[in-house]
């Protein structure tokens, strides 16, 4: 379960994906040179009722500026670091040289079972230590099947499951899988005439915030004068943490509205032609270009740009 952080600051305080395709080139933005976070607070939670910590119902609009090097031709830009919850759909990325293809939220976080899951098939290194020696072999394997319902592992053409030698094991890995990331990610791929550096603006929405504001008022001896004072507390369930960033809370519901299309009156028209397929023969024949290959992976939300320039 993720940790809730609960902040509590004077009121206007500052507050504190897919995996690319073979030879795909890659360009790493680790974090943000700044970052603003707008926080919202939960829109049906009424001022007498405290945060829920285990559901937090607000969220918050972040804005990154950060600064990448991004090479000539079709390359995936990773946005490490960024929310936990992020909204990838509302994200917007401006300054880039030119537009975005496609943006892509990478959900395989780097952790134990990932990295079996993305080593199935491939070589890795299986350690045993002697319990009655401490002495420690290592052996090459390969990863047949996990980590779903068990691990197993084939080395010198034997087929077994992980740790059921009655020895202590440990598998070891030449590198972390390219799909994999430690911090959240968010990747877009853009397309460039030449290498440039550019300063980018990355700005999205993200669950998993509220707020609350609580007043102490001080009266004087006299009872002409009120001395307000404020406190702000800031609740985040995000797995990231925005060190520094210029933080505004906004009151009142905003008017967010989930639109669905409607559905039709009466059935669709189906329009046929005569067996051969057109009512004439003499027309000329025209080709289209194949589209863009569009390819769905496990565990990940993908957008495409359904409206290229």
């Amino acid at each position: 379960m993720r940790g809730v952080r609960l902040l509590l600051a004077a009121a206007a305080a500052p507050l504190i994906a897919a995996g690319p395709a073979a030879g795909q080139k890659i360009a790493r933005s680790p974090g943000p040179q700044s970052v603003s976070v707008t926080v919202y607070r939960a829109p049906y939670r009424s001022a007498s009722e405290a945060i829920n910590l285990a559901w937090l119902n607000g969220y918050a609009l972040v804005s990154e500026t950060r600064r990448i090097t991004i090479p000539a031709g079709e390359t995936d830009i990773r946005f490490e670091g960024v929310s936990g919850s992020i909204l990838p759909e509302s994200a917007i990325v401006t300054g880039l040289p030119m537009g975005v293809v496609e943006k892509n939220q990478d959900a395989l976080l780097l952790s134990p079972g990932s990295l079996i899951d993305a080593s199935l098939g491939k070589k890795v290194h299986l350690r045993r230590t002697s319990r009655a020696t401490g002495k420690a072999v290592e052996v090459d394997a390969i990863v047949r099947s996990g980590p779903d319902g068990g691990v197993v592992i084939e080395t010198e053409g034997k087929v077994e499951a992980l740790r059921c030698s009655g020895l202590p094991e440990a598998l070891r890995y030449d590198g972390v899988p390219p799909r994999l990331s430690a911090k959240p990610t968010l990747s877009v791929k853009v397309r460039s005439a030449r290498a440039r550096t550019a300063t980018v603006t990355l700005s999205y929405l993200a669950s998993d915030f509220d707020w609350q504001a609580n007043y102490v008022a001080e009266v004087a001896p006299d009872g002409t004068a009120v001395n307000l004072f404020a406190w702000l507390t800031l609740a985040s369930g995000d797995d990231t943490s925005f060190v520094r960033a210029d933080t505004q809370a906004v009151a009142g519901r905003l008017n967010r509205q989930d639109i669905r299309a409607r559905r039709a009156s009466a059935p669709p028209l189906v329009l046929r032609c005569w067996p051969s397929g057109t009512t004439t023969s003499d027309l000329p024949s025209y080709s289209v270009e194949p589209p863009e290959e569009i390819i769905v992976s496990s565990r990940m939300s993908r957008m495409y740009n359904a409206m290229p320039a």
